[in-house]
């Protein structure tokens, strides 16, 4: 009995981490993780690697999963909400994927619109 309660604590904790991660309880500030981006990630990524058929962010998840990876692969030591912002920014720029529970959409609505477009 105890063994399955202590799976389901480990579950729950696991899933409440991983809600955390995906929807930012703040929306993501662009202008942060498009300057995280261009200093850190910038030099060796252009724009055809977000734009490329083979792209690995197919959903927010996944854009998570690799801003997360690649931040560490570039010796980043981002705070979660870095990486949120970094993840919103490429997401607004390149992927236009769906935000979990219109994280993405609030910021968006709040930013000066596009001159052009």
């Amino acid at each position: 009995m105890s063994a399955l309660i202590a799976m389901l604590l480990a579950l729950s904790t696991g899933l409440l981490a991983e809600n955390e991660t995906n929807s930012p309880l703040q929306p993501p500030d662009l202008s942060h993780g498009r300057a995280l981006y261009q200093s850190a990630c910038d030099t060796c990524h252009s724009q055809n690697i977000h734009w490329r058929d083979k792209k690995r962010a197919t959903s927010w998840a996944t854009l998570i999963n690799e801003v997360t990876r690649w931040q560490r692969n570039a010796g980043q030591r981002w705070e979660q909400a870095d990486i949120n912002d970094v993840a919103a920014y490429l997401n607004d720029r390149f992927y236009h994927l769906p935000c979990p529970n219109n994280g993405c959409v609030e910021k968006e609505a709040s930013k000066p619109p596009r001159s052009g477009n």
